[in-house]
């Protein structure tokens, strides 16, 4: 294990709860897309799941899964919400990483990575995706990203992200010009647009979901929680506010 992936997955240490209860969710036509292009019949792996989100898509739509968390906290969360799948079978949970997924050899047809491929060492992880990928497999990277979408609420909520952040480029998706390094027997993109409706402590949940925000009992967090109230009460309407979110997937090979 590298050192970056040791402090990576500690970056998330105390925030799995509300990670699990704000984040957002994938919009159903992505899960809907995957299923219609046959690419969830040979087994997905699901690297670097968090506490399931994604994961739960490929459910619905139907596949099988082996979903991979190096984050104890986050993967406890992904066992107990998705028990049912497990006492399935349809189901199965391992503490890995990207670089060392502890999968067995060509056990499937598609690799996903949703949120999770900006931590990623693509000289260390391409090579064990093509050894978990049967001949002709696939990888498809996935992010939510909202900074994508100009909208009221998108627009308060990313002035209250630079006050705590300042200029500092913030690494929330792969970079255009890196995907051929995840990527390198090239891609194809597909946008997908959804909405995320929050409530004040759902918005609050949300910001300290984020590995770069301050988290409960950081002494910078009483001024994130008044910055995030008050951007909640310049835009709530019937007690929620709403965040807009381009999904983005990027479905490609590795030769």
């Amino acid at each position: 294990m590298t050192d970056t992936q040791v402090v990576n997955p500690a970056r998330f240490l105390g925030r799995a709860d509300a990670y699990a209860a704000a984040r957002p969710g994938y919009p159903p036509a992505l899960g809907a897309w995957l299923q219609e292009a046959g690419l969830l019949s040979g087994g997905v792996a699901d690297i670097g799941a968090g506490t399931g989100r994604f994961t739960a898509l490929l459910l619905r739509a139907g596949a099988r899964v082996a979903a991979v968390e190096p984050n104890p906290e986050m993967r406890g969360h992904l066992e107990a919400d998705l028990d049912g799948a497990v006492r399935a079978g349809q189901l199965s949970v391992h503490a890995g990483t990207s670089e060392a997924t502890g999968l067995p050899g060509a056990s499937v047809d598609l690799i996903t990575a949703a949120q999770a491929a900006h931590w990623f060492d693509p000289a260390r992880t391409v090579p064990e995706f093509r050894r978990v990928l049967r001949p002709g497999g696939q990888v498809l990277l996935v992010w939510n990203d909202w900074r994508a979408e100009d909208a009221p609420f998108n627009r308060a909520y990313g002035e209250v992200v630079r006050a705590f952040t300042g200029d500092n480029p913030l690494r929330t998706r792969v970079l255009e010009d890196e995907l051929p390094d995840h990527l390198p027997g090239g891609f194809e993109r597909h946008t997908f647009r959804h909405e995320h409706p929050l409530t004040r402590d759902g918005l609050r949940a949300l910001a300290t979901s984020v590995s770069y925000l301050p988290n409960q009992g950081d002494e910078a967090y009483p001024a994130l929680e008044r910055a995030l109230d008050a951007a909640f009460d310049r835009h709530a309407q019937e007690d929620r506010v709403t965040l807009a979110y381009q999904t983005q997937a990027f479905l490609g090979r590795l030769d």
